[in-house]
């Protein structure tokens, strides 16, 4: 696909962005939904605790049952291997330094290897409710993470290292606290949330990335404007969007979309190929909208199948031991 058809941006790109949406909306809950005392906290860890491993593990059940040798990799691979392909913590150390400077992809579970980045996401989570205590806390971090990457792209370029600026949270946990501070300053600065200010930040953003200069350098310009711009533009984006019925359906869905696709392109992949064969552009864009279509689909029916059941089974179990307690 034409990289300005993609807003020039790659899969890196988009999980760094993601980890900015991901630190305004946490903030965001943790300010508007839960104390801050230790009660809180605990609500708090509870409720992500769902809402990543109510449809995880059922995934990883679909892998093991799905896909041909999955349990066999699994019960080949060594206890670090298991526990993180199991519980996600950790699961981005494992695979950038357990073999290092090769990648041990056997910390994850076959047709979830992208789960890697909620290892970072957990990281992320656990440390959130103290991190908000104070916003200078957190400026210190994301002075520290980036100062730390500066250093890093210095010594090795600018172009992408899986290790050490895409995989390494010591260098992507900055991205995190751009979306908590965005959200912390929305709070007193209300400019950002004019919608005269926002809109321009976004379209800025949009035009930094596709128009912002080599599409080469992985930590280029292009990157470090338009990720500036884009955090800027989120607390009005949010609140214009926040009660749009239709966005907030296909936020529900993001997270299944994200662990079904690969899953659903080894499933469904040579359908798809006789499907459409691809043979030119044209129809490259067509086989593209219909996996889209499938992957879509297929995260739809594990979301009511799976997900959403043992979700509802969590809470009440949750509900039912502090009652006893």
């Amino acid at each position: 696909m034409d990289d300005r058809l993609k807003l020039g941006f790659n899969s890196g790109h988009a999980v760094l962005f993601f980890y900015v949406i991901s630190g305004f909306l946490i903030t965001y809950t943790l300010s508007h939904n839960y104390s801050r005392d230790s009660s809180g906290v605990r609500k708090f860890y509870r409720q992500r605790f769902i809402r990543i491993f109510s449809l995880y593990w059922p995934m990883v059940l679909l892998s093991f049952v799905l896909i041909d040798g999955a349990w066999t990799r699994f019960l080949g691979g060594s206890l670090a291997d298991k526990l993180t392909g199991l519980l996600l913590i950790g699961m981005d150390w494992n695979i950038a330094f357990s073999h290092y400077p090769d990648p041990n992809w056997g910390a994850t579970i076959t047709a979830l290897q992208q789960a890697w980045t909620l290892g970072a996401e957990l990281t992320f989570y656990i440390l959130a409710p103290f991190l908000l205590r104070s916003w200078r806390i957190g400026l210190l971090v994301l002075a520290a993470s980036f100062g730390t990457r500066a250093a890093i792209v210095m010594t090795l370029g600018t172009d992408l290292h899986d290790v050490w600026t895409y995989q390494f949270i010591a260098t992507t946990f900055g991205f995190f606290l751009l979306g908590q501070l965005a959200c912390i300053a929305s709070q007193k600065y209300h400019f950002l949330l004019r919608p005269h200010f926002w809109p321009v930040m976004l379209l800025a953003a949009a035009l930094a990335m596709t128009f912002g200069g080599s599409y080469v350098p992985f930590d280029g310009r292009r990157l470090w404007m338009s990720v500036s711009f884009f955090t800027l533009s989120l607390p009005g984006l949010f609140q214009a969007t926040k009660r749009i019925r239709w966005m907030n359906a296909v936020g529900n869905l993001s997270y299944p979309v994200y662990l079904v696709h690969t899953l659903a392109l080894l499933l469904f992949g040579e359908w798809l190929l006789r499907t459409i064969p691809a043979t030119t552009v044209t129809e490259g864009y067509y086989s593209i909208a219909l996996f889209l279509a499938v992957a879509v689909g297929v995260a739809a029916a594990v979301h009511y199948l799976f997900e959403v059941p043992l979700a509802r089974l969590m809470h009440a179990h949750w509900l039912r031991t502090e009652t006893k307690g």
